[in-house]
């Protein structure tokens, strides 16, 4: 599928309270993932690249100890090895998510 409606899709559970569709390419993965309302990831870290836009809701992302209350429209980039984790703040949340496959370099 080369072409996809972020609203169109059917999100498989990904963890509990975790929906998500993915598209994994050979460098990279395009994911389009819903969290639940009340949802948090008090922090975890990995060795690439991430990036991405929120398609609606509201949620509190943290990089490397910086935070911010992210809406739909705004992005975000994790360089790798950054710890990083969110809280739904208003929600369900829907992001469109982009992770490298493998550690850069």
């Amino acid at each position: 599928m080369n072409f996809f409606d972020p609203n169109g899709l059917d999100l498989t559970d990904f963890r509990p309270g975790v929906g998500s569709w993915a598209r994994p390419g050979d460098q990279l993965t395009l994911a389009v993932m819903a969290l639940d309302p009340d949802l948090a990831d008090p922090g975890h870290d990995h060795p690439f690249e991430q990036c991405g836009l929120v398609l609606a809701g509201e949620f509190e992302l943290t990089i490397g100890g910086e935070t911010r209350v992210l809406s739909a429209g705004q992005g975000y980039f994790i360089p790798a090895g950054l710890t990083h984790g969110w809280r739904v703040v208003r929600g369900p949340v829907k992001v469109l998510d982009v992770s490298a496959k493998a550690p850069l370099g």
